[in-house]
């Protein structure tokens, strides 16, 4: 039965969570003296009308007005909400350009790097962050997300954690984030223990997390434990009846568990779903699992008709 559990690689997906929320950039004078262009611009920013908002900016800088690099660092910020990340990269380095000190404008470049996995120049930006404001705990996870996309799983770990020393008043949101990605670094490193104290951790704060649950489920399949494995599946299930890989994996941890015809109904229902997905990959994986899962049992299960 050991042998199921090489398929399960095959199914097990960690999803890289999503870097910190950006920040546009204002010069600290008072509205009244602040072009109307920019002004404009800030408010479109604020009513997630970017597109408008570039036309705005664009003006700023057309008119070369003292508000040029302020212009360009909000209109980067703006293209990278419309994923024109190299735009976004050419806005924030003009805007670095005139001015050095733009932390924001940093950190919008680190983003459009990151998308364009341009990974070194990425965790450069992040660093030039550090290095001038320390107690930017934005630069520091964005960072570990540079580094665990590079592989550099501890130095992705050490990221988080001063990230969470840093500051203590998170949202719910970001401590999530936070749980999660410490978690994905742990799973990485085949620390299993940890990955699933973070996982734990995360649903405690958020008991609907979809993700969590299949991601702490994926960690107790590695480290042996199939019944707390299959009773994370079914959480997942239970919140998305549409999660084939569930199926799967919860069918993968019953066989092991000697639940033989439950698991071949798991992979029946997910044999469905693939094929009403029109998802030819995961169908033809699916029948090789449930051809390897007869020829294992062979001795002592017989799948059912239908």
């Amino acid at each position: 039965m050991n042998n199921l559990v090489k398929n399960f690689f095959k199914f097990s997906i960690l999803i890289a969570a999503m870097l910190f929320c950006l920040g546009f950039s204002s010069p600290s004078v008072g509205k009244s003296t602040i072009s109307p262009n920019f002004s404009q611009g800030i408010d479109y920013l604020r009513q997630e009308k970017y597109q408008e908002a570039i036309v705005q900016f664009t003006q700023v800088i057309n008119d070369k007005s003292q508000w040029m690099a302020f212009a360009y660092s909000n209109r980067c910020l703006a293209h990278l909400q419309l994923n024109n990340n190299q735009a976004a990269k050419r806005d924030c380095e003009k805007a670095l350009d005139m001015n050095s000190d733009n932390m924001e404008a940093y950190l919008n470049k680190g983003l459009a790097d990151y998308r364009m996995e341009n990974y070194h120049q990425s965790l450069a930006a992040y660093q030039e962050v550090i290095k001038r404001q320390k107690g930017d705990y934005r630069a520091y996870y964005n960072q570990g997300l540079v580094h665990f996309q590079l592989g550099n799983y501890q130095q992705a770990l050490n990221s988080y954690d001063q990230a969470l020393e840093i500051d203590q008043d998170y949202s719910l949101e970001h401590k999530t984030l936070i749980y999660h990605d410490r978690a994905l670094a742990h799973l990485k490193l085949e620390d299993f223990s940890r990955a699933i104290a973070n996982l734990t951790h995360l649903l405690i704060l958020n008991p609907k997390n979809e993700q969590a649950y299949y991601q702490r489920g994926y960690a107790y399949q590695k480290s042996g434990d199939h019944k707390a494995a299959f009773q994370d599946f079914t959480e997942v299930i239970t919140l998305n009846p549409q999660s084939t890989n569930a199926y799967i994996n919860r069918g993968i941890s019953a066989a092991i568990l000697g639940f033989q015809d439950f698991a071949w109904q798991n992979f029946k229902i997910a044999l469905a779903q693939f094929e009403e997905q029109n998802n030819q990959i995961g169908y033809k994986q699916t029948l090789k699992l449930m051809l390897k899962f007869k020829q294992v049992t062979s001795n002592s299960y017989q799948p059912p008709i239908g």
